[in-house]
């Protein structure tokens, strides 16, 4: 089932999606030190969709893209944030119209598990990244994924078609890439994990267990997995 653009927008500003968003917000902040780029860097936000997350990495980066093969979720955006310093454009994720290395960071949340060959996705995600690619993936063995698949038996939903991966899918992709992008063994790979704890009303509770589960259990609803470029290594953080 695919949702309009502006259903899928309004989804963030639920009480749900908030809690939800601001996890992942939580993961890209700790893991790419938004708070020490400079405000000149460039980043490129992949399948951006409405542009949710595009909006807030502007907050932090003078330049930014957002793409999307959606024409409808980039209409949407270019209306939303039409007053913000973000370009949006219409592109495809496993074949992006930039020249290698056009940006210092490039972002994806999510895109992953709803694309045809996530490998290829990956692989232009790094050509155009100067310093770091951020990727933040539904991860297979977690509550989410199980809990998605058993609505999915009884209803078509937006995430029928996805895919969901796991840790080591992901790792062995950015490890089948060839160098100089990513060198193994170099400061190893770190794991961390956000579970998305079922969402009654004890919020606030399972808030506070999100932060005191430890990060190396690989069941997190979301993962965040970083490559720093600059270093020849990857830092894998699921928060």
């Amino acid at each position: 089932m695919q949702l309009f653009a502006d259903e899928y927008d309004s989804w963030y500003y639920t009480k749900k999606g908030k809690y939800i968003s601001g996890l992942e917000k939580r993961v890209l902040l700790k893991m790419i030190k938004l708070s020490v780029i400079s405000y000149q860097s460039s980043a490129i936000d992949i399948g951006c969709g409405t542009g949710y997350f595009t909006e807030f990495l502007s907050g932090f980066c003078k330049n930014i893209i957002g793409v999307d093969t959606s024409m409808d979720m980039i209409k949407y955006a270019m209306i939303k944030h039409k007053d913000s310093n973000i370009k949006y454009l219409i592109a495809d994720a496993e074949s992006l119209p930039f020249k290698e290395r056009s940006f210092d960071i490039s972002v994806s949340v999510t895109a992953v598990n709803f694309i045809k060959n996530p490998a290829r996705a990956v692989s232009e995600a790094v050509r155009i990244s100067r310093q770091k690619i951020f990727l933040g993936v539904l991860n297979r063995w977690s509550l989410l994924s199980f809990f998605k698949k058993l609505k999915n038996l009884f209803k078509n939903t937006s995430y029928s078609n996805a895919c969901f991966y796991s840790q080591r899918d992901i790792v062995n992709m950015l490890k089948s890439l060839p160098p100089p992008f990513f060198k193994g063994g170099r400061g190893g790979i770190q794991k961390h994990h956000t579970y998305f704890l079922p969402f009654p009303r004890i919020h606030l509770l399972l808030s506070g267990l999100e932060r005191i589960i430890p990060s190396w259990l690989p069941f997190g609803g979301f993962m965040g997995i970083l490559g720093d470029i600059e270093r020849g290594c990857i830092n894998e953080q699921i928060k």
